[in-house]
């Protein structure tokens, strides 16, 4: 039985749909390739802006009008939100939201087998286990869901509730267990990874990341992201540990006082300068990484720069950037969208040729050094500190596996227009 899936957004729903397919593919069931029809689709959305409802209808339309016949689900955050909208879309069969995600393979089995189909009890958030990375060499690891921030442009919250998190001792047994199956890299992922919480509600990120490099001997451990409050001394000195990545993507949103109160967002540029000041001394060539949104209805060109300005001097690496687009049910709805599209548009590709002259800069920091990096499925290789590139063409890169670990040195860097580029690496011997 061939099924298709089309994962939008973030590393936890790549996370999930490999959960929703180990279940499918223990009991028969294989993945299409582009150019086959499937019997199933399962469509895992995204709704983090306008773009992405967009997208995600597309593809859906796309998904069913290719594939003639098959029974198309949808689940993920849009459908979490807006079920109405995407069970009126002809040809889709079932909607799934977020809490619902987990039933979802076992209700495509029950319409296979044309019978009620047993299911585990007691399904939730974080009935995924024993999920091998598919498609990709490098393992997403969900301990934390929800969010109990409330930043005034957000929709996130709608999607995915309140903040939960999965049960301590069987994150520790799902690392041992990637680390057994020869998972070089294990991503740790949620909507908030600092908010990990432990059985009596106490704070427990800390004490999670500990323990869980206490059972590291081969895999490394690299963070999704993390919220600006949560770096400091603690979790920067669990990071100098050698299977720890150095590598932090902590989002700023803006660098404005007024645009982050408006935001409604836990710091101000100040406290932001800190804690990046701090893991840079501690963590000499880090790689840092950052959202950004610009064109938020309060920001005016002045915001603007200065949102510029505090990510050139505190010299990020890579610049992940949004047009503001106002989301149902949040606070910041009330304000309206009085900043034009083309303006938008204008800050959005400003900053991304900063993204790129900002990697170019760290670029060059590493070149001559040699980094542990983990070969890709298309034959490319991502390091601990994220850089990403290709061993020469003349190199044999069939006598290599997949998902192994190898030295390089960064011997050149080519930079791209608008992102970041890529590196020529050398085997370090």
């Amino acid at each position: 039985m061939k099924i298709k899936f089309h994962t939008l957004g973030c590393r936890l729903n790549f996370f999930e749909t490999d959960g929703m397919y180990t279940v499918l593919k223990d009991k028969g069931f294989t993945l299409a390739t582009a150019d086959e029809n499937a019997e199933y689709i399962v469509v895992n959305t995204c709704t983090v802006t306008n773009k992405a409802d967009v997208k995600n209808r597309n593809i859906i339309r796309n998904a069913i009008r290719t594939n003639p016949g098959a029974k198309v689900y949808v689940t993920g955050c849009y459908a979490e939100t807006d079920k109405e909208v995407l069970q009126n879309i002809p040809g889709v069969f079932g909607v799934f939201g977020n809490t619902e995600k987990s039933s979802l393979p076992y209700q495509i089995l029950a319409d296979w087998e044309g019978k009620t189909y047993s299911q585990p009890q007691n399904l939730d958030r974080f009935s995924y286990s024993d999920v091998l990375p598919e498609g990709h060499t490098r393992a997403y690891l969900k301990i934390q869901d929800g969010c109990n921030r409330k930043c005034s442009y957000c929709k996130i919250p709608a999607a995915r509730g309140l903040g939960v998190s999965r049960n301590y001792g069987d994150i520790i047994d799902q690392v041992k267990y990637l680390q057994d199956n020869g998972v070089g890299e294990i991503q740790l992922t949620g909507v908030n990874l600092g908010w990990y919480r432990l059985e009596n509600g106490d704070k427990g990120f800390l004490n999670l990341v500990e323990d869980i490099l206490k059972v590291l001997e081969y895999s490394r451990i690299r963070l999704s992201s993390i919220e600006p409050p949560d770096v400091g001394s603690g979790l920067l000195d669990l990071m100098q540990h050698p299977r720890f990545c150095k590598f932090l993507h902590v989002p700023i949103q803006s660098g404005s006082r007024k645009i982050l109160k408006d935001m409604r967002r836990t710091y101000h540029p100040d406290a932001f300068r800190t804690r990046i000041e701090l893991a840079k001394s501690k963590l000499p060539n880090l790689f840092l990484g950052t959202d950004v949104i610009v064109g938020f209805p309060s920001e005016t060109e002045v915001e603007c720069q200065e949102t510029k300005q505090l990510l050139i001097e505190l010299g990020f690496a890579k610049l992940h950037v949004f047009p503001y687009s106002v989301r149902k049910g949040t606070t910041a709805e009330a304000l309206g969208d009085p900043i034009p599209g083309d303006e938008k548009k204008r800050r959005v590709l400003d900053l991304m040729a900063l993204s790129s002259k900002l990697h170019e800069t760290y670029a060059k920091t590493a070149i001559g050094k040699t980094f542990e990096a983990i070969l890709e499925n298309d034959g490319r290789l991502v390091t601990d500190h994220y850089l990403k590139g290709r061993l020469p063409e003349t190199f044999p890169i069939d006598t290599l596996q997949k998902g192994q670990f190898v030295d390089v040195r960064c011997e050149e860097y080519f930079p791209a227009k608008d992102k970041e580029g890529e590196f020529l690496f050398t085997f370090a011997r």
